[in-house]
């Protein structure tokens, strides 16, 4: 019989972190049980189930994104301590072997299930964590589990610093992309299509931290010389993020207050965000609090997509200012403009970043590498025998 894996997933849709969970997922599944849960029925739990697959339902429902009040903190911590007694149950019913809890909010629930049941844990740390509210619990639960990976040095830092016996459990694993099989020139089949006018594309969440509105305020610097430049965004607000939603208005009357409403298209949330990349002269990464590892930036290098992205310490582990792509200070509009400017005007330098982005694909971000870690991580805390796991993992390679 195969080790049993139950994964904690606290999202139902399909974003950066659920993508590096389905390699995860790719990785583990010839040797283990794979069993995943999820907060409700969505976009990602159609996609575990096409795949074969089991997912299953608990009850941690939504913790929004930025400061909460009093309430919502006690009401989350109450739906953490069910969760935690209810995967405990799970997990003895399952003999499931480790609890893989894939992001931060379902840690508390994660942590209280695995000690109940006895069950080694792995914590997966997709970005770097900032609110000292947020740090607390975090650095507190997180000295409960059995192993971190951290999907870059800046997100490993958030969590060690705070605590520094967290470093002895610790690993920095980058999240993997895969290779585009195309040269990034636009053709029939992009969904969007400029028709020879210059593109900004930003791909994320729409939400008040990843900088749509500075993105907008930026372009309008822009616009008296390309009164044609066209801005794409890809992504919607969270699902039940009234804060989102709200947010999503006013990027909208922002747009037509800027005389940008004929500039802008709002693709919405794409569950593969991955052909929009061709149409992009340069993508904008404007965020205002501190990134992982994002996942927009390494798509965009493997379509050679020079980037602009703030400052934050996980961005520039894979953006090299100057040598692909530019880094700005978070907040600071003109200079977003000016750098975006650079890039839209100068071809030679253009030529220069897209060469860069070439040449800084490396093997610590492609599926091969990151599977192999993942695998042998995971088969030490479930116990697989090494040969088991060799053998299997070329075969994963051989696959990939």
């Amino acid at each position: 019989m195969k080790p049993a894996i139950l994964f904690l997933e606290q999202q139902s849709w399909r974003a950066g972190a659920q993508r590096v969970l389905e390699e995860v997922l790719d990785a583990l599944r010839e040797d283990f049980s794979l069993h995943v849960t999820l907060p409700e029925d969505g976009p990602f739990a159609d996609e575990l189930r096409r795949r074969n697959i089991g997912t299953l339902f608990y009850p941690l429902g939504h913790y929004r994104p930025g400061r909460k009040s009093v309430a919502e903190k006690f009401s989350f911590g109450v739906r953490s301590a069910v969760c935690g007694l209810e995967l405990a149950h799970v997990a003895a019913r399952r003999r499931i072997q480790l609890i893989y809890i894939n992001g931060p909010r379902c840690l508390p629930a994660g942590v209280l299930g695995a000690r109940l049941a006895g069950t080694p844990s792995l914590f997966h740390l997709h970005r770097a964590i900032s609110r000292k509210a947020d740090l607390f619990v975090a650095t507190r639960a997180a000295k409960y589990v059995t192993r971190i990976v951290a999907c870059s040095e800046a997100a490993a830092a958030s969590l060690t610093g705070a605590s520094l016996c967290l470093a002895r459990t610790t690993r920095v694993i980058y999240n993997p992309v895969r290779q585009s099989t195309t040269s990034g020139e636009r053709d029939a089949k992009t969904p969007f299509h400029p028709k020879g006018r210059p593109v900004i594309g930003m791909v994320g969440r729409i939400t008040v931290q990843k900088g749509q509105m500075a993105l907008l305020r930026a372009a309008a610097f822009l616009r008296d010389r390309w009164p044609h430049l066209e801005i794409v965004f890809v992504g919607a607000p969270e699902e039940a993020s009234h804060q989102d939603a709200a947010y999503l208005d006013r990027l909208k009357s922002a747009a037509v207050e800027l005389g940008l409403e004929r500039n802008v298209t709002w693709a919405g949330y794409q569950f593969d965000p991955g052909p929009f990349y061709p149409c992009f002269d340069v993508l904008a990464m404007p965020s205002l609090d501190t990134e992982g590892l994002p996942m927009a930036a390494l798509e965009a290098r493997t379509w050679r997509v020079p980037v602009v992205a703030s400052d934050w310490p996980g961005t520039a582990e894979v953006i090299q200012d100057g040598v692909n792509g530019l880094l700005v200070p978070p907040g600071n509009e003109p200079a977003l403009a000016g750098a975006l400017e650079r890039v839209l005007s100068d071809d030679s330098l253009r030529a220069r970043l897209k060469r860069g982005v070439e040449a800084s694909l490396d093997k610590r971000f492609s599926p091969e590498f990151f599977r192999r870690e993942i695998h042998a991580i995971v088969s030490n805390l479930a116990g697989l025998p090494y040969e088991a796991c060799h053998s299997t993992q070329r075969e994963v390679e051989a696959r990939a």
